[in-house]
């Protein structure tokens, strides 16, 4: 009788773990509201007569930030902020810098239109190396992500003379830049953000069709590359914390399980563009008709008026800064807000 009882008595613990199990729900994660307390000062970034258009900007604290863009003087392609003023070193270099990222503030990748990748070690930019596919006259690396110095990835497109092009993928493991083996796709890959908990690469991109842009999004799994999402325009995949979203056509998206899930639907209400940066879900920024549009959590507010282009922006602890584009008029203006 005593063993009847053991063994009932153990029955019953077992069905409650897996019961218990069974009913085991992940917490939910709660967003903060983002605040709109901010405290706005602009440079503009003059380097003379030269044509320059900045196009990216990332870095590591309020007094460590890069921005960095083509010019028609390779001697002011790249810029430094060192919490006081923005300056470049004037030392000619052949890039065209079309991006920059970093895991630490001595070691900066940039991505360059002419088939190289340069590295910065905390004291001087160096080429890194060369790369080429056979086929193909050059490549251009169009952005970064990274999880850590021996895990990053880049991506952007080859082209050859003969109107011939492919997307690219390539990763860094702690030595060497690798080309990753993916279908071909005709297409220029333009952003890139790593899902934390697979290791997934969530990407868009642009088809130059005769008709218009055609803007695409993708995700990479190391074996299958997918289309997620198609249309007119330019799209955009950004990292809030650990989620990932994709913005099109007034509307954002919401990355899951290899799917693209509508999130918002901003059609007529002025948000037009794409997210730029942010902290999380509820606290990021996004382009607008006024300006630069913040989404705290609960409505959409411009938080800055302008009438510049402002696509490109980084968010360093309590400040966010931004490329503001004066086409007309040539000036490259840098937005920079300090939560008060």
């Amino acid at each position: 009788m005593k063993n009847l009882k053991v063994v009932f008595i153990s029955s019953i613990l077992f069905l409650q773990l897996v019961s218990c199990k069974k009913n085991f729900v992940e917490p939910i994660t709660i967003y903060p509201s983002g605040s709109r307390d901010y405290t706005w000062s602009v440079d503009t970034l003059n380097p003379g007569y030269e044509s320059l258009y900045l196009g990216r900007i990332w870095g590591t604290s309020s007094n460590d930030v890069w921005a960095v863009g083509s010019s028609s003087s390779v001697r002011t392609t790249i810029w430094h902020y060192n919490g006081n003023q923005w300056r470049c070193d004037s030392v000619g270099r052949l890039v065209q810098p079309s991006a920059v990222f970093g895991i630490y503030s001595y070691e900066v990748w940039l991505g360059n239109s002419n088939s190289s990748i340069w590295k910065f070690d905390g004291y001087n930019w160096g080429k890194f190396g060369e790369y080429k596919i056979t086929g193909f006259d050059w490549l251009d690396i169009n952005a970064f992500d990274g999880t850590s110095i021996d895990n990053i990835y880049g991506v952007g497109y080859v082209e050859a003379y003969s109107n011939n092009w492919k997307a690219i993928i390539m990763h860094y493991n702690g030595t060497n830049w690798n080309f990753i083996n993916i279908p071909v796709v005709k297409v220029s890959l333009e952003t890139v953000a790593i899902e934390s908990k697979s290791g997934i690469l969530v990407m868009s991109g642009t088809v130059y069709d005769p008709t218009g842009f055609v803007a695409k999004v993708y995700y990479w799994d190391s074996k299958d590359l997918k289309e997620l999402l198609s249309g007119f325009g330019w799209s955009f995949v950004t990292k809030l914390g650990d989620e990932i979203f994709a913005t099109l056509d007034s509307k954002i998206y919401q990355y899951t399980n290899k799917q693209l899930i509508l999130w918002k639907d901003n059609s007529g209400k002025g948000i037009n563009g794409n997210i730029i940066c942010g902290r999380s879900r509820n606290d990021f920024f996004i382009g607008g008709v006024n300006g630069i549009v913040h989404y705290n959590g609960t409505d959409f507010a411009t938080i800055y008026n302008t009438n510049l282009t402002v696509e490109r922006g980084t968010i360093i602890g309590q400040d966010v800064f931004f490329i503001g584009t004066d086409y007309s008029n040539m000036k490259n203006i840098i937005i920079h807000g300090k939560l008060k």
